[in-house]
This record gives structure tokens, C-alpha cells and sequence, in this order.
């Protein structure tokens, strides 16, 4: 192969790499099982090979940021939020329509109606799995993953977990929700919501960067792809 036929397929396939990951369909993941009811913080992540990466309390991976509305007063969130419901150790008891309703008292976000929140990655890497925990399901809320190299997938409503329960927004329901990306890499998560609200915590996930390899494979491809322009300009002139 000379070097103007391996260069051309240099920079196809770094093209192609790209494309099947972009392209890749997200699925919501139904093992272990899905939802899992009250897994706040990640008793699974382990079981699918992920880890916290944000939890708005003290868990910050230095390779994600997100941006949104924290609330940092569980037992005294804004009039249009709820904290995601939790039963277990340190959960404590609110009032919720007259109803006692157990809840974690940390740190957790809430879009707000007709606005958005971002959790994105940091550099060159990208998301390779992704969980959270979301609490009161509600329809108007949605899910849209961003993919390297362009193109998105977004989940809809009861779509988001699964569509089990439909989405009435009952305070008592958290769950987290795991991704299959088959393939997918993803830089950033949008977190939309049609009304008031749309809470959730705990996000988690694995989180990789281009091999050596590939990026020299794709440095190669550009490099010949160059190369060829400028030899067919010269070739012209």
C-alpha cells in the first residue's frame, strides 16, 4: 500500500471511529434492574463498573463540571423543588402534601420549569456509561446525551427511567437509572424540564480518553489527507 492509498484509508476509518460512536443508540440499562428504588448512592455503580463522579456534597471528579441549580437545604428546598426521596442511613422526614416523606438532606439539583442543567466532561475525555438518581418522575421532563464528534439522543418522560411508572410525579419515587451506551461516547448531559421540576443526584458513570493509538492513527489521516490536497494543488499549477 503506498502512501497515498494508506493515508485516504488513514482518515476514513478515524472518520468512521467516530461516526459508529456518535451513532451509537443510548438504551436504559435493565440490568441489574431498572429502576433501582432508592440506590441514593450507588450501591450498584460497582456491580456495573462505575463510580461517583458529582454528587453535589463532595464528590467532584476534576474531569467533569456541571452547571444548574444546586439546592443546598433539603429541609428547606425552594417552593417549586423537592429533595429525591431515600430511605436509609441519615435519611430525615419532611412534610410532602400533609405526608410524612423520607428524604436524604444533602445537597442535590432541580431544574426549574422552561430551564436546563449540564453535566459535562472535562478535555479530551468522555462519557463511556452513565447513572443517576432522579426522584419524583415527572412527564415533562427530559434527558439529552451529547455525543463526541457531534449528533445527540434524547429520552423523553417516562423514557428517561424506563417507563415504569408512567411519570405522575409522586415524591415518594427515586430511582436510579442506569445507561447502556453501546459504544457511545459522550461529553454532556442536558437536563430539561417543561415545569417545576426536575431533581436528581448522585451522577455517576466511567469516563475515558482517544487511545495513543487512535489518535495517531487519526493525526496520520489528516496529516496524508494534507498532504494529497497540497500535491494536487502543485500538480495543477
Amino acid at each position: 500500500m503506498n502512501f497515498r492509498t494508506f493515508a485516504a484509508a488513514s482518515a476514513a476509518l478515524g472518520v468512521l471511529v467516530a461516526a459508529s460512536a456518535a451513532n451509537a443508540a443510548i438504551t436504559v440499562n435493565t440490568s441489574p434492574g431498572q429502576p433501582v428504588a432508592n440506590d441514593l448512592y450507588g450501591t450498584t455503580l460497582g456491580a456495573m463498573g462505575q463510580t461517583m463522579l458529582y454528587d453535589f456534597d463532595g464528590i467532584a471528579n476534576a474531569n467533569v463540571s456541571f452547571t444548574g441549580l444546586e439546592i443546598t437545604d433539603a429541609q428547606n428546598p425552594i417552593v417549586n423543588s423537592a429533595p429525591p426521596p431515600y430511605v436509609g442511613p441519615g435519611a430525615i422526614i419532611v412534610s410532602s402534601g400533609g405526608n410524612p416523606l423520607s428524604v436524604d438532606p444533602t445537597d442535590y439539583a432541580s431544574v426549574q420549569g422552561g430551564q436546563s442543567s449540564t453535566f459535562e466532561t472535562v478535555g479530551d475525555y468522555y462519557l463511556t456509561s452513565f447513572s443517576f438518581y432522579m426522584g419524583s418522575p415527572d412527564a415533562f421532563n427530559s434527558l439529552t446525551f451529547n455525543f463526541k464528534g457531534g449528533g445527540s439522543q434524547t429520552f423523553n418522560g417516562a423514557a428517561i427511567w424506563g417507563g415504569n411508572p408512567q411519570g405522575d410525579g409522586n415524591r415518594a419515587n427515586g430511582y436510579r437509572v442506569y445507561y447502556n451506551f453501546n459504544g457511545a461516547q459522550v461529553t454532556s448531559i442536558d437536563f430539561n424540564s417543561g415545569d417545576n421540576a426536575f431533581e436528581f443526584d448522585g451522577l455517576a458513570g466511567s469516563l475515558a480518553v482517544p487511545e495513543p493509538g487512535t489518535w495517531a492513527l487519526m493525526i496520520m489521516g489528516f496529516g496524508g489527507a494534507g498532504a494529497m490536497i497540497r500535491r494536487r494543488k502543485a500538480a495543477l499549477a
